[in-house]
């Protein structure tokens, strides 16, 4: 008899092989967010994921999490096919890559300065979020976790200067579908420092996702929250005045 982790893993895999859907509330939650960031690990090994990325958040209470971004990361022009029905958000972000692998280091916390020089590149990353759950408003933060918090897709625009991320003031986040606006406002962090989140998870405590290793891409979060794209087709964003991505939701 399947535990109630494995019958969630199970779930995901299935949707995620038939890029389909499946209903949030017939879904059992994983007991803690430990627990979600274990299924999502035993999803990722299942499907055969590489450990090419990640997007980092701070969880209520502090606690460090992470979701795998796989790749293949795409190029500003590319089309993200979504599944049919599924709910899709445009994230404006800062991604780092990384140049040297960052192993954990219990008793000796990494200082942002020290996590930056690990760092060779900054670039505007464009994330699609789209979650394998129908109706994911008010999802537990739990099952969340297990879907990878939602990641659906990368882009990776023109390379930024890495001191835009000490001083957010005066950029601005712009998203426009087929034209027309459908978010213009300034660049916000939910953490107001964009590396609270990478610096949180390279001190974590539990290795449970897999580490930080050169090459990686990690993703620094929104900068405008997730807009929901009221359809599809073609998608404008800008980080003014630092750069463009422009890209085809289908």
């Amino acid at each position: 008899m399947p535990t109630t982790n494995e019958t969630l893993r199970d779930a995901l895999v299935a949707a995620r092989r038939d890029k389909a859907l499946i209903e949030m509330t017939e879904q059992p939650v994983p007991a803690s967010f430990l627990e979600g960031l274990g299924v999502q690990a035993a999803i990722a090994k299942r499907l055969g994921h590489a450990e090419a990325g990640w997007k980092v958040a701070i969880a209520e209470g502090g606690l460090p999490v992470a979701g795998l971004m796989p790749g293949p990361y795409l190029a500003p022009g590319d089309v993200y096919d979504g599944a049919i029905g599924a709910e899709l958000r445009v994230e404006i972000e800062i991604a780092l890559r990384l140049a040297r692998d960052v192993p954990m280091r219990p008793g000796q916390p990494y200082s942002r300065a020290e996590l930056l020089g690990h760092c060779d590149k900054a670039y505007l990353g464009i994330e699609i979020v789209e979650s394998r759950l129908a109706n994911w408003q008010g999802v537990p933060f739990a099952l969340w976790l297990a879907d990878a918090l939602g990641h659906g897709g990368y882009y990776l625009g023109p390379e930024l200067d890495m001191k835009v991320l000490d001083d957010l003031t005066g950029l601005g986040c712009f998203i426009s579908l087929n034209g027309v606006t459908i978010y213009d406002q300034a660049a916000v962090h939910g953490n107001g420092d964009p590396m609270a989140p990478f610096l949180a998870w390279a001190n974590r405590k539990d290795e449970l996702m897999g580490g930080l290793r050169a090459g990686q891409i990690v993703t620094t979060g929104s900068l405008c929250g997730g807009v929901l794209s009221p359809g599809k087709g073609e998608i404008v964003t800008k980080l003014s005045p630092l750069g463009t991505v422009s890209l085809t939701l289908r």
